[in-house]
């Protein structure tokens, strides 16, 4: 059974199996992973929580931009206000309440645009030594030339990215090149000395989310035997 902490309109499901030194923080729009948390923390070893309760299409969004699909809201570009929120009272509450001390080696995990805001994130901040992005909403207005012109930072922890093989081929136009610009993001990083893995597998946007959840543990968390 998970626990579950309440801070403002998030809803946060916690492992209650802790890992003193090692936590995975998801971002993810449903809190279909109650059961699964519990697996997963005693599986690889670690505290699992999953964060809910956001407003998905602005608070991973990491500037205003034109809505998409054509038609759909624009984006505010809440992202800043949102890594300052998960900084200065996310964290910290979550881990007093787990009663989590010292040094605690975090990892970010975020599907679409969540996994968008984990490598902007890691790009900009220390708060994560690790990231996981599913199906990272890379094709977002500005964000490949964004990360083409920044300095980017050194980075001793690992950055794991997953895409769908149909994503790609998406009837939204603006979708199709996430292929390319995830790819054109893997380069960028391993030129730049970080340690990266990138994973192609079948399916659409919205495949296999705890099969996809799990790879991305299997490789943050490498001592566990990947399959």
């Amino acid at each position: 059974m998970t626990l579950k902490i309440n801070i403002g309109n998030l809803s946060c499901l916690c492992s209650t199996i802790v890992s003193k030194d090692k936590i995975a923080y998801i971002l993810y729009p449903m809190d279909m992973l109650s059961e699964w948390i519990e697996q997963a923390a005693e599986k690889y070893g670690v505290t699992i929580v999953v964060i809910t309760g956001m407003d998905w299409q602005n608070v991973f969004s990491p500037w205003p931009a034109t809505g998409v699909p054509k038609g759909d809201p624009d984006f505010k570009g809440e992202s800043p206000e949102f890594l300052k929120l998960l900084q200065t009272e996310v964290i910290p509450q979550i881990e007093n309440k787990l009663q989590v001390n010292g040094e605690v080696e975090r990892s970010l995990v975020g599907v679409s645009m969540s996994g968008l805001f984990a490598l902007w994130q890691w790009m900009i901040c220390d708060s994560f030594e690790n990231i996981a992005s599913l199906s990272g909403s890379f094709w977002y207005d500005g964000f490949i030339d964004w990360i083409s012109k920044i300095e980017v930072p050194h980075r001793s922890g690992f950055g794991f990215f997953l895409l769908g093989d149909q994503e790609p081929k998406s009837n939204v136009k603006a979708f199709q090149s996430v292929g390319k610009d995830t790819e054109f993001i893997i380069t960028l990083l391993k030129e730049n000395g970080i340690r990266v893995e990138f994973e192609s597998v079948p399916g659409n946007h919205f495949s296999d989310a705890i099969p996809r959840l799990e790879k991305a543990f299997t490789a943050l968390y490498s001592d566990i035997p990947r399959k």
